[in-house]
């Protein structure tokens, strides 16, 4: 019998292989879906406590509008920053390489003299220009905006299934929870149950952790650059945002994005004597705010989420890196605080599974 119940339990997990392989993008829509729930689950319930008299708000009408919120917010940082973005592009294609590598040589004369070991000033001008001028082509701009068009349909269509598959776990909370359960071997059903309620609540708060930081590091740096004049601070603030989501690696993305826009605004007021103060200005305003972050804010929300110490989630962030790149570092502290949810409840009685688990309530 105990061999009969490990084949078709082999059997099971086989065939959720499979179906993640078949339906992979049927996968990511229920992985969004469910970041989106555990987000908005708690809005959700906040909207669904509002009463009006006798009228309490409806769990579905709870749902709609927190929906709504998401959108709202979404829809207002595209139309705050891609207008921006595409002048900025409009910009680089308009621009004349030559005439500005000339003046910026002009401005610093020891990456001058570093260049000219290389071959005459006149060959590696045009040579860099030309390059450059390359990437940002009529061509490749074209090409880029046909590829967007082309995939806007499966984009679209995306988006619809996740806000759909979102909307229904938001207004029957318990869906997932019953889904699972129906898999559930007979004997752990409680067990199970236990680990999607505490995961689901874990979860829950570091996800709302990682948004408010990504909000706060949007904020601090529109401010900070803005206060400093540099002309792409919306853009800027929105990838330090974005990229805030990968541990370490998306702070120094977001430097060197910092630093190529800000060059870019002095190139386009024809300020070339204040690229080198620019770059100054942004570096150390960039690592300011990257330090206190990584330091102070970030520790502070996911310890306090995750219920895991600073360095415990340092650890885990730096092996997640060595096994999955980028990716890794992304999903390494949900997987991680999933992990300790069910070695808690199924693996407590060992010292090691114990010690990483015993801060869980």
């Amino acid at each position: 019998m105990k061999t009969g119940f490990s084949i078709w339990r082999l059997l099971g997990i086989v065939a959720i292989l499979l179906f993640a392989v078949l339906f992979f993008k049927l996968v990511i829509y229920l992985g969004i879906s469910l970041v989106l729930f555990l987000i908005g689950n708690p809005i959700s319930n906040l909207i669904e406590k509002i009463k009006l008299g006798r009228f309490r708000v409806p769990r579905s009408i709870a749902a709609l509008l927190t929906i709504s919120v998401m959108l709202t917010v979404l829809v207002g940082v595209f139309f705050l920053v891609v207008p921006a973005l595409a002048a900025e592009i409009n910009f680089l294609y308009d621009l004349n390489f030559y005439e500005v590598l000339h003046n910026i040589l002009a401005q610093f004369p020891s990456v001058k003299a570093l260049l000219l070991k290389f071959g005459e000033e006149e060959d590696l001008k045009i040579s860099v220009a030309t390059q450059l001028k390359s990437f940002i082509t009529a061509n490749n701009l074209g090409m880029v905006l046909n590829n967007v068009f082309g995939y806007f349909g499966s984009i679209l269509g995306g988006v619809l299934c996740v806000l759909f598959i979102t909307f229904f776990l938001l207004k029957d909370e318990n869906l997932v929870r019953e889904s699972i359960l129906v898999i559930t071997p007979s004997g752990y059903e409680e067990a199970v149950s236990e680990i999607l309620k505490t995961s689901k609540r874990m979860l829950s708060k570091y996800f709302a952790a990682l948004f408010f930081d990504m909000f706060l590091v949007s904020m601090a740096v529109l401010l900070v650059l803005s206060l400093l004049g540099v002309k792409n601070a919306l853009i800027i603030a929105f990838c330090a945002g974005l990229l805030n989501v990968i541990p370490y690696i998306g702070s120094i993305i977001t430097m060197c994005i910092a630093v190529i826009l800000g060059v870019s605004s002095c190139i386009g007021m024809g300020a070339y004597d204040m690229i080198g103060p620019t770059i100054y200005e942004i570096f150390f305003a960039m690592l300011s705010i990257n330090l206190i972050d990584g330091f102070i804010v970030q520790p502070f929300l996911f310890s306090n989420s995750v219920k895991a110490h600073p360095l415990e989630i340092f650890i885990v962030t730096l092996m997640a890196a060595k096994l999955g790149g980028i990716f890794g570092m992304v999903i390494a502290l949900p997987s991680y605080t999933l992990l300790r949810v069910v070695a808690k409840v199924f693996l407590g009685h060992l010292k090691f599974f114990k010690k990483i688990s015993d801060t869980i309530q």
